[in-house]
């Protein structure tokens, strides 16, 4: 097989250059135009590469079209109003697309340029992409007019302002993900013993998922992402040897980390990343989902966020922005600003962070998945320790310009355009905050307890500890320090009706932009419910079988307190309807307050009915 190329040279993306290297590649046979909504969804048409080279020009300048039906943006796109035109981004990483199962001339698979674009909607760009470049555009100008007037960061760096070019900001992430073979036969509870053995975490891979992880690292290195590592996550149980050699009922979680990029291009690459793992693992026979928690009662899929601030110096030289410049701290005074700003902003970032019913599952207390607002900075500014249970901390090695924020919230299907956009604004808040203080100040402010005043944090809230947050405080505690945490959807995207939000105000995340978000996540979050949580949860109660000849005196009574509970939530009679009969009702009106609490409750009653089957089930000697 000849040798492929994976994404298109910069030289090569205008007209001229590009119609040479096509004629050049005839295994290119498509282009596709990448815009992504603002549910995180990517486009992925097929345009002939003759009907594109006939048409380049008016391509370019916006000539593709689709209508508010094919991309998600509520009351924006409407269905008289519908057209959306694809703008072209020519200084992002144009990459080709392999499809593997299909072989032409010269052995190679047919590849499709998948070109990432912005949306734009009568003459305004409406997409995830759009807010993420405008929104960090915005952000470098407002950090700029600080740190050229800072003195003290002057001084210490031994520079003048002249000699700053400009601000950058980088993104690294971690993408976990769960790797199975079809029609596994695993229960919940050996998972659930395996994970709290630690049996596979960092373990050695063996066979197809150990062939499929290799693979993948090696084609995102051809992609350029410059993977860092790969291993085993803390879920999962060793797969079975059949008499062939091949592993059965294998389900494993696998965690892929790739070096830091700019934000735009991180989450670009993101998009790659997952689409190459998939196709690996597929080809393998294997399943992958990035669901923030596809099963229930072991870990979830997290996809932790490294962010940093730096400096570009006309010499070519960098500055990290969070980096201390005395050992005995922490974080410099913009660090402990950036962090300020997010752990006081948190409840307007995480709608974008976490927005549908499996990231609110994942975000349970003992599956090392944050559950509260709260930050670490570790026992020693010389040895920073890591805090695996809250929700944000710093990050550094030896180079000072590693020092970073790792957040652990995220999911693989956070939309990290929207989020990374989010965050940054709440930081740049936190910097404008911290820039006429000292970080002695700031550290104390940050440090601050339950009714402290702070002219910036809470009076009734914390925001650091360096316990273990799940075991080392009883949920009353952990809420009242921290701020209860969500339990629906509603109650995380509710906070975004509010007017005026300081951290949005007169930035790119406009009015129309954050209503339309709302109304796509909220109409998402409905269908979920009702055509997958409602059915899911009739499925589990008509599984649950009596065992009437095996029953004894208790397990009878057992069985009635079984049968009255599911006839609560999923049977109507004459007198009353049932729980689920009442959420349908209110889904239909779009009672969302309503729909909330039902919801809530429902959860609740199939927790405990649950609960009582398995003892019911392990009581029975059949």
């Amino acid at each position: 097989m000849l040798s492929l190329t994976y994404s298109i040279p910069d030289m090569d993306k205008r007209k001229i250059n590009l119609h040479t290297f096509l004629l050049k590649h005839s295994e290119i046979k498509f282009v596709s135009l990448m815009g992504i909504d603002f549910l995180g969804n990517d486009t992925d048409e097929r345009i002939p590469i003759e009907y594109f080279l006939k048409h380049m020009d008016e391509i370019f300048k916006g000539g593709v079209q689709t209508d508010g039906s094919s991309v998600n943006l509520p009351e924006i796109t409407t269905l008289n109003d519908a057209k959306v035109d694809f703008i072209i981004d020519f200084e992002s990483n144009w990459f080709i697309d392999y499809n593997y199962d299909c072989i032409i001339e010269n052995d190679l698979p047919i590849g499709t340029i998948r070109i990432p674009s912005f949306l734009r909607h009568n003459g305004q760009y409406f997409c995830s992409r759009s807010v993420l470049k405008s929104s960090i555009k915005f952000i470098k100008e407002k950090i700029y007019n600080i740190i050229i007037k800072d003195e003290e960061l002057l001084k210490n760096h031994r520079i003048k302002a002249s000699n700053i070019k400009d601000i950058y900001f980088t993104l690294g992430t971690e993408l976990e993900f769960w790797v199975r073979t079809p029609a596994s036969k695993i229960s919940i509870e050996e998972l659930a013993v395996s994970e709290m053995l630690k049996e596979s975490y960092w373990k050695r891979t063996r066979g197809d998922i150990r062939s499929g992880l290799e693979e993948s690292l090696i084609l995102l290195q051809k992609y350029g992402l410059e993977p860092e590592m790969g291993h085993k996550e803390v879920g999962g149980v060793k797969g079975k040897i059949t008499r062939d050699g091949s592993l059965a009922d294998t389900m494993e979680q696998l965690e892929i980390d790739w070096r830091f990029s700019s934000p735009l291009a991180a989450a670009d690459n993101e998009i790659i990343a997952r689409i190459i793992i998939k196709e690996i693992f597929r080809k393998r026979g294997l399943e992958v989902t990035f669901n923030a928690k596809p099963i229930r009662g072991v870990a979830g899929n997290g996809k932790h966020m490294h962010i940093g601030i730096g400096v570009n110096l006309n010499n070519g030289n960098k500055i990290n922005l969070f980096t201390p410049t005395e050992n005995d701290e922490y974080l410099s005074k913009y660090g402990y600003g950036a962090l300020m700003g997010i752990l006081k902003h948190w409840e307007y970032i995480n709608p974008f962070i976490t927005n549908s019913i499996s990231a609110i599952k994942r975000l349970k207390p003992g599956f090392e998945a944050p559950v509260s607002i709260v930050a670490s900075l570790g026992t020693n500014p010389e040895e920073p320790t890591r805090n695996r249970t809250v929700l944000i901390g710093p990050v550094r090695a030896d180079n000072p310009l590693s020092v970073r924020f790792e957040l652990r919230a995220p999911n693989p299907y956070t939309n990290t355009y929207l989020a990374v956009s989010a965050i940054c604004l709440a930081m740049l808040d936190g910097i404008k905050y911290a820039s006429e203080k000292n970080s002695s100040f700031l550290f104390n402010q940050l440090s601050k307890k339950y009714g402290d005043d702070s002219d910036y944090l809470e009076k009734n809230r914390e925001y650091l500890t360096n316990k273990n947050v799940f075991n080392d405080y009883k949920q009353n505690e952990r809420e009242k320090l921290f701020e209860k945490p969500p339990y629906t959807v509603w109650e995380i995207i509710r906070i975004l009706n509010e007017k005026n939000i300081t951290i949005y105000n007169g930035s790119p995340f406009s009015e129309i932009i954050i209503k339309s978000f709302s109304s796509g996540v909220l109409n998402k979050w409905l269908i979920q419910i009702k055509e997958k949580e409602i059915p899911a949860i009739r499925a589990t109660i008509i599984s649950f079988k009596r065992f009437q000849s095996y029953e004894d005196k208790d397990d009878r009574v057992m069985w009635n307190s079984i049968d009255i509970l599911i006839n609560e939530i999923a049977k109507n009679s004459p007198k009353r309807d049932s729980i689920i009969c009442n959420l349908e009702k209110a889904i239909e009106t779009k009672k969302y307050e309503t729909i909330s609490r039902i919801f809530i409750l429902l959860q609740s009653k199939m927790s405990e009915l649950q609960k009582m089957y398995k003892l019911y089930r392990k009581n029975i000697i059949a």
